[in-house]
């Protein structure tokens, strides 16, 4: 954007742009919920993001007397009112149609077409916007290689006219042999005859690495027609060879830039030094330095390392990739990774390079792992103080974000522990696991932000030295506005060009310069590394360059040598800068990105199975690569492993990512498997997070069932059947939850015995918790253990049920224990669904049993649980955060058990936890709650409290049709009444229960409850109980 000619700074915030992008190109009236799902489909507020997007845009566009960017209540649009964009003007040029068109109008049109359609701005998590920018990427690269190749037929007459426009031509889709063909006919044309053979060669060899492209095709016939037009001229043709392959030697020799001092900042290395000096951060404060790309937060990293070093710490240093946001805990991982095994506590063994951060939950917890990594670090610091310098924290993942806040917030002083990190100021804000981290310990008083302003013109002249004195500082520190690494490539350039000018340059225009000096085979090896993403590891970077090993080794050392590369340790590389990794992707071709991420895909799909880590980036590129069905599995499997790591707003939103893919593929089998897989992730993953999302899930998950169905998918039909089961059972719909799972019991009749049995046990345990078919319930848990114990398999619902079956009789003991066995089960499976729900059944057969102090435990694990799984009150921003904890009824039973055992503190977190269920409507739990409630009430002769509970319990229970909560509500009832002396009203009730009762199969609890109901009327000579009861 300029305005009188002068560039403005725009907006660091990707979003931001985006937005701007957005309205701009669609020039029309947009809805304000529209551009929320478009750009924040994340755990935030979208409208208050888009409110601030907003107000950092208008300054911007609107003028004294024009007001471009208008906004009510409702929509918001863009209003050129004489604005000049290229878009438009392009469109206004080929009006006529190309063939049309005049020969300057296309000139005009080509200059405007170059570079990328809203270039840096993918937003590969904001599906919509991504797939929008994408279309409109294509569209234009389609239109601008359709201008270029008019462009050369129209000028074919006057070949060195024509040349720019057919090199042009290859560089937007250098994979189309047509225009490698074009370009080798002009070179020939043109009387550059060895440099059409160079080019032919060169392409010749690139096409068939990359696409195996058989010989004979066009850019043959270019080639044989060139040499039979020298033959024809009387000239020899001399034999050429392929450019040099990746193992030729440095080109042109330049030395890489020489290293320089570390300029300025006096007062940022004074807060560093003063950080080191004094042992480590007070409090357990995270300095962070604060900037835009290039202004110098990695360098002041590594002035923090090496004073950390001399001052004898021992420096750990991790940093974050963009490619890596879906990877749980990719910091950590690679902040510990070169820690000795033999050196930490066993506990912490896990966390280590051999198994991961995520290993740790194998036989534990986030809790544990949080304070497993905490104890490790404690660790180290005893023997010797600890600096940890952490980059590019604008890219942390959810669990490094949660886990870095915890180390921050329960680090002691005098712990000898120091936190440092580097972020990019305005992309922060597009990330809300790392906004919310910094809210959360800015308001606790753990952040330290240094925000680096730009270099001024002494510390420029400073940092371009004595040797370049011929430059004009003050010239430097304008064109490149104070960021130290457009000072050095403008210093890079100028050496380059022997004196040339250098102003009115960018700093992509800058580095694109040093890349093209670069010779063939060096180039290309960057080009494929910088669409990794992340860290090079050699051997990956060979395979999906195709070449050996050996001489790619010699080449990484060349580029490093330029400066372009940075060893960083286990043999392994990264770019000097974050900023020549996307400038040089971005100088990559549409057609050509998406094939290079789908050869990294590929390669990703094979490492996945020894290393499930590796889901999200497989995530990330496929989507880059725009496979839909590759994608939408990865999804799948990504979404899967952050369940298993206690991820779950990670698995949220992959599964998000996932589902919006699934409109691309064909319909058929695997879209069935992939909608049902996804819905049921989706599902899980907000098992602790209420009932918010669930209707949309129901009807999508009905939709999904009936396209199995349709395909006679019966496996996949019943696994949708069981989670739809499940989610009308937490919208309180009793009777469609048991049609849904009476339905996936029938799909798995004609399955294979271990299929059948795991259903039968999913269906009983179903309606037990529902309380309806009970005799049909105990026949399928004997028909599922009779399968069972001949397949010896071992079934958590089939142990669930049972506790449930056991518990319906009578039996609380032989119902705790199975209980328990589930529970066990399912943590040794790292099934933390199951274990959630089994978890809150242990606790409720507990508290039915008197063991009160169990139950508090078991609460307490409840309670973790939820908070793993992201449900429960957390940091800031931070583990999709509700204003309601994510398990109250294991706050109310808790409560209930902490009140029994005296503690009378206990009533307000009891209230709070009704209060909860009310507002998530979960009216079973809430019921049962009461009903304890009302049981306390009684033993305490309250009789009006008990009478209120009780009649709020059983209007929940009828609701979701629970019969042993409504007989237990109807008994406390008849019992206030009797206490109170209401013979009239105690002989209503009584009437109503034992109707209630009649022709029912009632459980051992509603039996016992029958009876005390009758044992408090029995004074009452009118209400005698007749000999049939």
């Amino acid at each position: 954007m300029t305005r009188n000619g002068e560039p403005l700074p725009l907006p660091a915030s990707k979003r931001t742009r985006a937005l701007l992008g957005y309205l701009v190109c669609t020039h029309a009236a947009q809805s304000r919920q529209a551009l929320c799902d478009l750009l924040w489909n994340g755990p935030d507020d979208p409208r208050a993001a888009l409110r601030w997007s907003l107000t950092k845009l208008r300054p911007l566009v609107d003028d004294a007397g024009a007001t471009r960017l208008v906004a009510d209540r409702e929509r918001v649009v863009f209003d050129m009112q004489g604005a000049w964009v290229d878009i438009f003007r392009i469109h206004a040029l080929l009006a006529a149609g190309l063939e049309a068109t005049a020969i300057d109008a296309l000139e005009e049109a080509a200059g405007l077409l170059q570079g990328e359609f809203l270039a840096g701005l993918d937003l590969a998590r904001c599906y919509r916007f991504y797939h929008w920018c994408t279309a409109e990427r294509e569209r234009y690269d389609a239109l601008r290689r359709a201008v270029l190749a008019t462009l050369v037929a129209r000028l074919e007459a006057t070949p060195v006219l024509a040349l720019p426009y057919g090199r042009a031509m290859v560089a937007a889709d250098p994979l189309a042999e047509p225009a490698h063909a074009a370009l080798v006919a002009l070179l020939a044309a043109a009387g550059r005859y060895p440099d059409a053979e160079q080019h032919y060669a060169y392409a010749r060899d690139m096409l068939r690495r990359e696409l195996s492209t058989p010989p004979g095709g066009p850019l043959d016939a270019a080639i044989h027609r060139a040499r039979r037009e020298i033959q024809a001229c009387g000239a020899a043709i001399e034999p050429q060879t392929p450019p040099a392959s990746v193992e030729a030697p440095d080109a042109d020799g330049q030395p890489a830039p020489p290293g320089r001092p570390l300029v300025g900042r006096l007062a940022e290395r004074a807060a560093i030094d003063q950080l080191v000096a004094g042992g480590g951060n007070e409090h357990g404060a995270l300095l962070l330095l604060l900037g835009e790309p290039g202004i110098g937060k990695t360098r002041l990293l590594d002035q923090l390392a090496e004073r950390a070093r001399t001052a004898g710490f021992r420096v750990l240093r991790g940093r974050c990739y963009e490619a890596e946001m879906v990877r749980p805990y990719g910091l950590w991982l690679d902040t510990l990774r070169g820690i000795a095994t033999d050196a930490v506590p066993a506990d912490a063994a896990p966390l280590l390079a051999g198994g991961g951060l995520a290993d740790a939950h194998r036989d534990g917890s986030r809790e544990q792992l949080f304070n497993a990594t905490a104890k490790l670090l404690r660790g180290i610091a005893a023997s010797q103080p600890l600096a940890l310098a952490l980059d590019d924290l604008q890219w942390l993942d959810e669990g490094s974000a949660a886990l870095l806040h915890f180390l921050c917030r329960t680090l002691e002083p005098g712990s000898r522990m120091l936190f440092a990190g580097a972020a990019r100021a305005g992309e922060i804000d597009d990330n809300p696991w790392a906004k919310g981290l910094l809210h959360s310990l800015a308001r606790e008083g753990h952040l330290l932000r240094l925000p680096l302003a730009p270099l001024d013109v002494p510390e420029v002249a400073a940092l371009l030295g004595p040797a370049l004195a011929m430059m004009d500082p003050r010239a430097v520190a304008r064109d490149s506005g104070g960021n130290p690494l457009f000072v050095l490539e403008l210093a890079s350039a100028r050496r380059r060009a022997s004196g040339q000018a250098s102003a009115h340059r960018t700093l992509d225009t800058l580095i694109a310069e040093r890349l093209d000096a670069l010779e063939p085979g060096s180039r290309e090896l960057l080009i494929r590394a910088s669409a990794m993403g992340r860290e090079l590891r050699p051997q990956w970077l060979a395979e999906v360059a195709g070449v050996p090993l050996a001489p790619l080794l010699t080449t990484l050392g060349q580029l490093e040598r330029r400066g372009l590369l940075k060893p960083t340790g286990e043999g392994h590389f990264d770019f000097s800068h974050d900023v020549v990794r996307q400038a040089t992707y971005r100088a990559i071709s549409a057609p050509r990105r998406r094939m290079l991420h789908r050869l990294i895909a590929q390669q990703l799909l094979a490492a996945c199975a020894d290393d499930p880590r590796l889901y999200g980036e497989l995530v990330h590129h496929a989507s880059l690569a725009d496979d839909a069905p590759m994608t939408t599995q990865a999804c799948l499997w990504a979404g899967e492993h952050c369940l298993r790591v206690y991820a779950n707003d990670e698995a949220a939103t992959v599964a998000e990512r996932g589902l919006a893919q699934l409109e691309r593929l064909p319909h058929g089998a695997e879209r069935a498997r992939l909608a049902i897989g996804l819905l049921k992730l989706r599902a899980v993953a907000a098992t602790s997070a209420g009932a918010r999302q669930l209707p949309a899930l129901i009807d999508a998950m009905e939709h999904a069932i009936g396209a199995a169905q349709d395909l006679s998918l019966h496996e996949q039909a019943a696994t949708g059947l069981h989670m739809l089961s499940w989610l009308h059972q937490q919208a309180n719909d009793t009777e469609a939850a048991r049609r849904a799972i009476l339905e996936a019991e029938r799909m798995t009749r004609k399955a294979d015995a271990a299929t059948r049995c795991q259903q039968l046990a999913n269906t009983a345990r179903c309606l037990l918790e529902v309380e309806t078919d009970l005799p049909r319930a105990r026949a399928m848990i004997a028909d599922a253990d009779a399968l069972a114990e001949s397949l010896d398999l071992k079934v958590i619902e089939l142990m669930w049920g049972h506790g449930l079956l056991a518990r319906v009789d009578g039996d609380l003991a032989a119902g705790h224990a199975h209980a328990a066995r589930a529970v066990a089960l399912a943590r040794q499976r790292q099934d933390h669904w199951r274990e959630y729900e089994c978890l809150v059944w242990l606790a409720t057969i507990a508290f039915e049993l008197g063991r009160f102090d169990e139950v508090v435990g078991h609460c307490a694990d409840i309670e973790q649980a939820a908070r793993r799984m992201g449900g429960a009150v957390g940091i800031g921003g931070i583990g999709g955060v509700a204003e309601i904890g994510g398990a109250p009824f294991a706050n109310a039973l808790g409560a209930l058990a902490r009140l029994r055992l005296g503690q009378p503190a206990a009533q307000a977190e009891l209230v709070a936890a009704q209060a909860a269920m009310r507002t998530l409507d979960d009216k079973a739990h809430l019921a049962y709650a009461l009903n304890a409630t009302a049981a306390m009430a009684l033993g305490q002769r309250q009789s009006h409290a008990a009478s209120t509970c009780a009649r709020e319990a059983l209007e929940a229970a009828r609701a979701v049709r629970r019969l042993t909560e409504m007989t237990v509500a109807a008994s406390y009832l008849v019992q206030a009444a009797a206490g109170a002396g209401d013979a009239p009203r105690a002989a209503e009730l009584l009437a109503e229960l034992r109707g209630l009762l009649a022709g029912q199969h009632a459980s051992a609890r509603a039996a016992a409850a029958l009876d005390r109901a009758e044992l408090a009327c029995r004074g009452i000579p009118t209400l005698a109980p007749t000999p049939g009861h």
